[in-house]
């Protein structure tokens, strides 16, 4: 064995020795510009997922307005709830109601597994 100490060696165990060092620090670089792109990514299809929620839910209750009109004019007054235009307005709402409640769980499952 030869009495002199390896010079890399010595180099690498106290920081000297900058490619390795470059190296480590690319590496590590590239993993955290990946996984802020990915959390960028995450954060816009949330935004458009949230934006498409507002979008039905308005397109909802603008399309029910006069349903939910029609629906509190009978509550309200002494008309039956038994009769024509009272059953049909429950029968439209409810199935307003019914397709977007479908329409919402379908997205849901959509994305997540487009998540996944």
């Amino acid at each position: 064995m030869s009495d002199s100490p390896d010079v890399k060696l010595l180099d690498a165990l106290a920081g000297l020795d900058a490619e390795a060092d470059m190296a480590v620090v690319q590496r590590t670089r590239r993993a955290v510009m990946e996984k802020a792109n990915h959390m960028r990514e995450a954060r816009s299809h949330a935004r458009r997922q949230m934006a498409m929620v507002l979008v039905g839910l308005v397109a909802l209750f603008t399309f029910l307005t006069p349903m939910l009109w029609v629906i509190a004019e009978e509550a309200f007054s002494d008309e039956s709830w038994l009769d024509v235009s009272g059953l049909t307005s429950l029968l439209v709402a409810t199935m307003a109601f019914s397709i977007f409640a479908a329409l919402a769980a379908q997205w849901r499952k959509q994305s997540r597994r487009e998540s996944a």
